[in-house]
């Protein structure tokens, strides 16, 4: 039942962002015909300072890899598995070297988004034309000024927006139109302008539609039928606005309000299609949020965070064999974040910080039997860091308390638990840029809404999940004659115990939760970037690859004891490679993917074969007296090539799509 797809997000988040050196392409201009040799700098996808693998996308990798949604260019990062429903509404989660997508956080501008219902963030749902960039962190992060809730993490995924780099220009219009294959259109509409010699203000609104009855091929046997994706229409609303100001030369606070509203059809499984594609839902977002960041003085910074966040959620599936005839759900979950981070500078190369959160989550639905949890969740964390010239350590303990409470049935027990994480990166070899690092991580997370609570399955004894990871790397990052490269490997360990699943309870038809797994991931991810940073004509190219043996290692004398796990590829890559020019920018982009399972039984009758898809786009910048014109098209695999990500959940074939940018 696609029930337990629901995913009621809850998009709260807020941070003061330090907006970092972007590259910018030089705008080409048709006035004149002496083309001046330019000098470009940008954000590298490795950090070579980081104890722990980093990786980040800035807008010219997204504009390569035609970038739509946030999880399109994270299938480009080594070690990250993205499962993918199918299409611009299909559910899309994200899994860091086999720990599962609940273990895998992700922060919009620095604070961690909670679905604490379904524990499934779908990243489908955040604009890529939005992102001023897009980072992971598999491991500990260096940020000190880091929220005790994302410290706490396996895993994060940061989407950033920044804050509107105007320079000397009073106010910026932006405007952008997209139209592809299967009816996409989607249009955006943005400003930003100051208010007083102190205040940025930004606003920013996007709307989607699409109807997405792309084509596939359903195999009936040993015949086959064309047939159209049903029920795979899309319709999105999303409006932001924002206010950067500078209290005084060391303060500055950030206030956002964002709204996100959808309504989308669930394409079902095409094993079921005919009259199955019928389930309806619908997604009301809202938040607003605070931020003030400070320097005491040279030695001392703080940060505090302030937020308030509610999200609506109704599915529908109107044919349902049941005493109503259908299935109407509908869910409202509020939440409420106060968070508070101090950084002290010990010494020039010693700092310490300890921060607290503070989390308030609440759950109601308009069943009979709604057990209506709220959740108190309180994080701290403390942490040591030692930075030279060549050598960093850090080292941080987190802590969480949580607490629920119901107004039916019996709560969930409280937890209380204690993690440690470490890493150190130390410069080997300064002439050739050789760094070496080494990380582990131990956290945990707390069991879902729909885990202890929902209707028959739910048990309030279930443990949370505990993870370990253990990493050791090498980045070699240097420059030499105007080209920037950097190559990295890092080999990992990952084991989570206390794997929660729903196995069978008194029949088969009644199913309950339990704590009884335990996983073992042994992965290698490595990649190679180059980048040309002068000149008229600046190629670069990006190839990643990722090996990953997820095992389960639940029951020595169960028929999947060391299987891989589901839609876990031992073997995948990735490639982009791009050229700007002043005439015309083009990209090439290849994703691969090798044979993987859809059943944790790794029998024949479950081998999901192997994939390969190629994309590529051209795109020329104009300037035109007093505003910039960009113009691109795409195609979305080229080779046409048909695979399904998710069994029978058929992934688009080919696709064009055109876009046209307006900047004044």
């Amino acid at each position: 039942m696609s029930f337990d797809v629901k995913y009621c997000l809850i998009a709260i988040c807020t941070l003061r962002f330090h907006p970092e050196a972007q590259g910018q392409v030089l705008s080409d201009t048709m006035r004149t015909k002496d083309i001046p040799q330019v000098t470009i700098t940008s954000d590298r996808t490795t950090n070579p300072n980081s104890v722990s693998a980093s990786k980040k996308a800035d807008s010219r990798l997204m504009q390569a890899t035609g970038t739509l949604q946030v999880s399109d260019v994270l299938k480009y990062f080594s070690g990250a598995t993205v499962k993918d429903y199918g299409g611009v509404g299909g559910l899309k989660t994200v899994s860091v070297r086999g720990l599962g997508a609940s273990h895998t956080a992700v922060a919009y501008d620095g604070i961690i988004i909670t679905d604490n219902q379904t524990g499934q963030i779908d990243l489908g749902k955040f604009s890529g034309s939005q992102a001023e960039s897009v980072r992971m962190v598999s491991g500990p992060d260096n940020d000190m000024l880091q929220p005790a809730a994302l410290a706490a993490q396996a895993a994060v995924i940061s989407v950033n927006t920044g804050r509107p780099n105007l320079e000397d220009a009073k106010s910026k219009i932006s405007a952008q139109l997209k139209y592809g294959s299967f009816n996409t259109l989607s249009a955006q509409a943005g400003s930003a302008f100051k208010a007083g010699q102190s205040n940025t203000v930004s606003l920013q609104g996007e709307w989607l539609k699409t109807k997405g009855n792309y084509p596939y091929t359903q195999s009936n046997g040993a015949s086959s039928s064309q047939m159209r994706r049903e029920n795979s229409d899309v319709q999105r609303l999303r409006i932001e606005g924002a206010l950067f100001s500078d209290l005084s030369h060391n303060t500055t606070l950030t206030t956002r309000a964002y709204w996100f509203q959808s309504e989308q059809g669930l394409p079902a499984n095409i094993l079921y299609n005919e009259n199955a594609a019928r389930e309806r839902l619908w997604n009301r977002n809202g938040f607003v949020q605070s931020t003030l960041t400070t320097d005491v003085s040279q030695r001392l910074s703080l940060r505090f965070n302030a937020k308030y966040g509610i999200t609506y959620t109704r599915y529908l599936d109107p044919k349902v064999s049941n005493t109503q005839g259908r299935t109407d759900n509908r869910y409202t979950e509020q939440e409420g974040y106060l968070s508070g981070v101090a950084l002290y500078r010990i010494t020039d190369c010693l700092s310490a910080s300890a921060g607290v959160d503070g989390r308030l989550s609440g759950l109601d639905g308009n069943g009979a039997d709604q057990a209506q949890p709220t959740r108190y969740t309180v994080n701290s964390t403390a942490a040591l860091k030692y930075a030279s010239e060549r050598f960093t350590a850090t080292g941080r303990l987190n802590h969480v308390i949580t607490k629920e409470k119901t107004k039916l049935r019996q709560a969930a027990e409280s937890y209380n638990h204690l993690s440690p994480t470490a890493g150190l990166n130390w410069l080997a070899w300064p002439a050739a840029g050789l760094h070496l690092r080494a990380s582990f991580s131990n956290t945990f997370r707390l069991p879902t809404f729909n885990d202890l609570y929902f209707e028959q399955i739910g048990r309030r004894d279930l443990r949370p999940e505990r993870a370990s990871v253990t990493s050791a790397g090498i980045v070699i990052e240097n420059e030499a004659s105007g080209i920037s490269y950097s190559v990295y490997a890092d080999a990992y360990n990952s084991n989570v115990k206390d794997r929660i699943m729903a196995v069978p309870g008194k029949n088969t038809a009644v199913w309950m939760m339990k704590n009884i797994g335990r996983i073992t991931t042994h992965g290698l991810e490595t990649g190679l970037e180059i980048r040309s940073q002068e000149g008229t004509v600046r190629p670069a190219m990006l190839v990643s690859y990722t090996y990953q043996r997820s095992m389960d290692k639940s029951d020595s004398n169960g028929t999947t004891w060391n299987h891989q796990l589901p839609y876990t590829p031992r073997h995948s890559a990735s490639a982009v490679t791009w050229i700007e020019t002043p005439y015309v920018n083009a990209s090439c982009n290849l994703l691969y993917s090798g044979e993987y399972f859809c059943n944790g039984y790794n029998g024949p009758e479950y081998r999901m074969p192997s994939y390969c898809e190629v994309g590529c786009s051209l795109w020329r910048d104009f300037a035109v007296k007093s505003f910039e014109l960009t113009l691109k098209a795409e195609c979305i695999n080229l080779t046409d090539s048909r695979y399904e990500l998710v069994r029978n959940y058929p992934m688009p074939g080919r696709q064009l799509r055109f876009t046209a940018t307006l900047e004044l």
